[in-house]
C-alpha cells in the first residue's frame, strides 16, 4: 500500500536544523511558522507504513532529523548505507517546510534535493550523485558532490560560496557574491552573468571546462595557469596558457588553474558594450517616431530594462 504521513515539530527556539536521508528526492520550502513540517510518502507492508516515524534529535539550538527508518534487526541508529527499504517498507518522495533565518544541513547518497524559496544563514548539503536544485537567499554555501550536478539561481548576495564536486556539472545563475572557491576534478563549470562587485573568486579543475560572464564589465586581476587547455576571451588572451592580466582597475581576483580543461571568460567588451547601448538606443528612437509606443511606456521600458532616471530623462528631453 502506499500512504503519506505528517509530522511537525516546534522549532522556535531552534537555530540550525539538519536533515540525514538517502535516496527519496527532498523538497524544501519555507514555512511561515517556526515550525518543521514534514510529509513523507511511503510504500510497504501496512503494519510497517503505521509503524513508521523519523528519528529526530533536538539540542539545544540544534534540530537534527533522520529521515530513514532503521531495521530491528540493527542497533539503533546504525546507517545502513545505500539502502531504503527495511522489510517491505520504502520512502518514496519527502516534503519539507523549515521556517527562513536558519543554518540548514542536509546529506544523501542518491536523492534529489530541491530548496526554493526560502532565506538561510547557511546551507551546507552533502551528496553523492543526487541532483541539487538551489533558488533560495543564503548568505553562505556549501557543496560537496561527487557525480551529482548543481544548479544555483542566485537571487540575494551571498557572503561565501565553497563547490567540490568530482563529475558533477555545475551551473551557478545570476551569481552575486564576495568570496567563491569552486573545486572539481571533471566537472564542467558554468556561471552566467555574475555579479562584477566580488573580492575573490578561485576555480581549479583537472580537466572540466570552465566558462563565466558578467552583467557589467569587472575591474578584476586575471591569474590563468593551465597545462593544455584553451582558453578564450572577448579580451586578447589568445595563447596564454599562464600568465595574469589586469581588467579596468583591479579591485579583485579572479583565478582559473587546470591541467586540460578549456576556459571561455566573457568580461564583457567596452567597445561591445557601446555598440548594443548604441542599437538599443536607436530602437528606442524608432519606437517613438512611428509613435507605437507613448513616453510613458518607453520610460516604463527603459526602467526595467535597469537605465537609470538622468539617462531616461536625458534621451525623453531629446538632448
Amino acid at each position: 500500500m502506499r500512504e503519506t504521513k505528517k509530522f511537525e515539530w516546534d522549532v522556535s527556539q531552534v537555530k540550525s536544523v539538519f536533515v540525514h536521508s538517502i535516496s527519496p528526492d527532498i523538497k524544501v520550502v519555507r514555512n511561515t511558522e517556526r515550525k518543521v513540517s514534514l510529509e513523507v510518502e511511503l510504500s510497504g507492508f501496512k503494519k510497517d507504513i503505521e509503524d513508521y516515524e523519523p528519528k529526530v534529535k533536538k539540542e539545544g539550538e540544534r534540530f537534527e532529523l533522520d529521515l530513514f527508518p532503521h531495521s530491528p534487526f540493527f542497533p539503533d541508529g546504525f546507517f545502513a548505507f545505500g539502502f531504503m527499504k527495511f522489510g517491505g517498507l520504502e520512502i518514496e518522495s519527502v516534503h519539507l517546510q523549515i521556517p527562513d533565518d536558519l543554518l540548514m544541513g542536509i546529506d544523501t547518497t542518491s536523492g534529489y534535493i530541491s530548496i526554493k524559496g526560502l532565506s538561510l544563514e547557511e546551507l551546507r548539503i552533502s551528496s553523492i550523485s543526487g541532483e541539487i536544485e538551489i533558488d533560495s537567499k543564503v548568505k553562505s554555501l556549501f557543496v560537496k558532490t561527487t557525480s551529482g550536478n548543481l544548479n544555483f539561481r542566485g537571487s540575494s548576495r551571498i557572503e561565501k560560496i565553497d563547490v567540490q564536486s568530482i563529475s558533477g556539472d555545475l551551473e551557478f545563475s545570476n551569481p552575486s557574491f564576495r568570496w567563491g572557491i569552486v573545486k572539481t576534478t571533471s566537472s564542467d563549470i558554468r556561471i552566467m552573468r555574475m555579479d562584477p562587485d566580488f573580492e575573490t573568486l578561485d576555480v581549479r579543475t583537472i580537466s572540466g571546462d570552465f566558462s563565466i560572464s558578467f552583467t557589467s564589465r569587472p575591474n578584476t586581476h586575471v591569474e590563468i595557469d593551465t597545462v593544455s587547455g584553451d582558453i578564450r576571451s572577448d579580451v586578447k588572451v589568445k595563447g596564454i596558457l599562464k600568465g595574469s592580466f589586469d581588467i579596468g582597475r583591479p579591485s579583485s581576483t579572479l583565478k582559473f588553474k587546470s591541467i586540460s580543461g578549456d576556459a571561455h571568460l566573457e568580461f564583457g567588451s567596452e567597445k561591445i558594450a557601446d555598440e548594443k547601448e548604441d542599437e538599443r538606443m536607436k530602437i528606442f528612437e524608432d519606437i517613438l517616431k512611428s509613435k507605437r509606443a507613448t513616453k510613458d511606456e518607453i520610460k516604463e521600458l527603459m526602467e526595467t530594462l535597469g537605465y537609470n532616471r538622468e539617462k531616461i530623462e536625458e534621451f525623453l528631453s531629446g538632448k
